[in-house]
């Protein structure tokens, strides 16, 4: 998925609503057998709100870990357990992951704002606005997912959308953030300040 399917900017939501969504998708019958589909699959789910509010509303399927050390964006769902139906449980926890998720697409856009070339910006500008924006990407992913195991595909995912954001196509920010992640960050391991200098180094050189 590209930033331009994630943007909260273009794509309206409203939270206030979102309980009701999840529960009706949760609950709706099977369109077959006309019979409840309780519990649906979580996966299901997913792609009923993707289907209500675009795909960017499937992005909290993928970014939920079983663990609060899983390294994901996610990483608190409401417990299964008694009291209240399987139903007021399921959507208890997909409605608490999916705007666990907005939320964290927000903060993602409030830094790419922060970022943006101005219209007149010239290549070179480009390159050292998006170095300058590497070092916050990296204090807020690691903050939001406590530098677990799978931290750096999260931020992998974030660099190559805020690139995506000042004109890199989603090819060349994927190929760009693959590259500089594997060789410099580690899982399980903040990275230090040489290590962020050198992905800053790299992105802010490419296609110099």
């Amino acid at each position: 998925m590209t930033w331009q399917d994630m943007d909260p900017a273009t794509h309206l939501f409203d939270p206030a609503r979102a309980a009701d969504v999840v529960y009706e998708i949760a609950s709706s019958p099977d369109p077959q057998s006309g019979r409840a589909r309780v519990p649906r699959s979580t996966r299901s789910i997913a792609r009923g709100l993707a289907e209500h509010y675009g795909s960017w509303a499937f992005g909290w399927f993928n970014a939920t870990g079983s663990s609060p050390d899983s390294g994901l964006v996610v990483r608190e769902v409401p417990a299964s357990g008694p009291g209240g139906s399987e139903l007021e449980q399921q959507t208890q926890r997909c409605l608490s992951a999916l705007l666990q998720w907005r939320a964290w697409l927000e903060e993602l856009a409030a830094v790419f704002e922060q970022f943006t070339p101005g219209p007149d910006a010239d290549e070179k500008q480009i390159r050292q606005v998006r170095e300058h924006a590497v070092a916050p990407l990296v204090t807020l992913v690691v903050e939001r997912t406590g530098a677990g195991e799978s931290w750096r595909s999260v931020f992998e995912q974030a660099l190559a959308w805020y690139l995506e954001s000042t004109g890199l196509s989603p090819a060349e920010a994927e190929e760009l953030t693959d590259e500089v992640v594997d060789s410099e960050f580690e899982s399980w391991v903040a990275p230090d300040e040489q290590a962020v200098d050198r992905v800053r180094e790299a992105v802010g050189g490419y296609g110099a």
